[in-house]
């Protein structure tokens, strides 16, 4: 568990950077920062490893006030990723991950052997340990920014906006990618991100900032989404606010369409249905063309299928609406066709939810 206890931060000219802040991120889950610029958020950050020192106030790491440890010891149990990696470019990324055991005389051998473990668990083969970092693309040096971060094992992470040095695609891999690591490792984790929607996606929990490093709201991105604490929170969440909230609404007890399925060589009709394997297994639309009356693997509009209790509602938009015909197809938990769910499904969730839950 990090704490912050009535945190301020006023710089020599007067400027007050953080003040008065309060929160818990919890033990074993992701705690965002987000804000407009100039909120505080990477003064916060670093003021955790004490990159950064308070003015007043107290930081505990698990229960433990900061002040009172050893700083260089402390920061050895904190894993830091910035952006752009921060790799040191003259070493090796075998070397570059070892850093921090390094430092701590932990036997070589060993580190060197977690270290080509944690390449694998970023999603990188062992062969990229001989390399050097402008050997690798930005995406990848991300990657073994956060396999640096990792080795010595650490309780806490900080992560200074960690993927925003990367394309969009590249992003939302890491993103994944980090998740999963997150599921298996458990780390108390504080991040910086601007991206709102990056902030939904891996919060357990977000703090929103105000100018001046004022705490706005805390709560998680379904209680911020469902129950902004005032306008500039809502604001700050965007217009797409209820768009974003149907993430947090699985797909239950719903009752599916039977819309006719069809294999390949099979004749069709002029209806849409939904193209299967022989056993069942969902492969997109089709329907009959001109001159084309049976049911050609070529010609199958592609759809990617949900699984009724893992799949959300907006994932159920999202595919609904890329449908040549306004339906989402629908698997059970092996991936076998039950049936379709319409985007009408959507309309009517958000008329039976609560009020004010997904408009200000």
């Amino acid at each position: 568990m990090i704490e912050f206890k009535n945190v301020v931060k006023t710089y020599d000219n007067g400027t007050t950077a953080v003040d008065d802040l309060s929160f818990v991120a919890p033990t074993g889950k992701i705690t965002v920062l987000v804000g407009p610029s100039g909120c505080g958020k990477t003064t916060t950050l670093r003021m955790i490893n004490r990159l950064h020192k308070q003015s007043s106030g107290s930081i505990l790491l698990g229960g433990e006030d900061t002040a009172k440890l050893d700083t260089i010891a402390m920061r050895r149990t904190i894993g830091y990723v910035i952006q752009n990696a921060g790799l040191f470019p003259h070493q090796t990324i075998l070397d570059n991950v070892c850093a921090v055991p390094y430092l701590n005389k932990n036997d070589k051998r060993a580190s060197q052997e977690r270290a080509l473990d944690l390449l694998e668990i970023v999603g990188l083969d062992r062969g990229y340990a001989s390399r050097y970092p402008w050997q690798l693309s930005g995406g990848q040096q991300q990657r073994v920014g956060v396999a640096r971060a990792l080795a010595a094992d650490p309780p806490y992470m900080l992560m200074d906006e960690p993927f925003s040095a990367v394309d969009p695609i590249v992003r939302k891999q890491l993103q994944s990618e980090f998740l999963r690591i997150q599921a298996d490792l458990a780390k108390t984790i504080v991040m910086v991100t601007h991206d709102i929607d990056e902030a939904l996606k891996l919060g357990d929990q977000i703090v929103v900032l105000k100018e001046g490093g004022i705490l706005a709201q805390v709560g998680t991105p379904a209680q911020l989404l469902a129950n902004p604490a005032d306008r500039f929170v809502a604001d700050f969440l965007g217009q797409s606010r209820g768009y974003h909230a149907l993430n947090f609404r699985p797909l239950r007890d719903l009752e599916v369409e039977q819309t006719p399925q069809a294999c390949v060589g099979e004749q069709l009709s002029n209806e849409w249905v939904v193209a299967c394997t022989t056993d069942h297994r969902p492969l997109g639309w089709a329907r009959a063309e001109t001159g084309i009356q049976e049911l050609r693997e070529d010609r199958i509009r592609v759809a990617s299928p949900l699984e009724l209790g893992a799949s959300n509602y907006r994932e159920l938009l999202d595919a609904a609406l890329a449908s040549p015909c306004g339906q989402a197809i629908v698997v059970d938990a092996r991936g076998t066709y039950v049936g379709t769910l319409s985007v009408d499904v959507v309309a009517q969730h958000v008329r039976d939810a609560n009020g004010n839950e997904y408009h200000s």
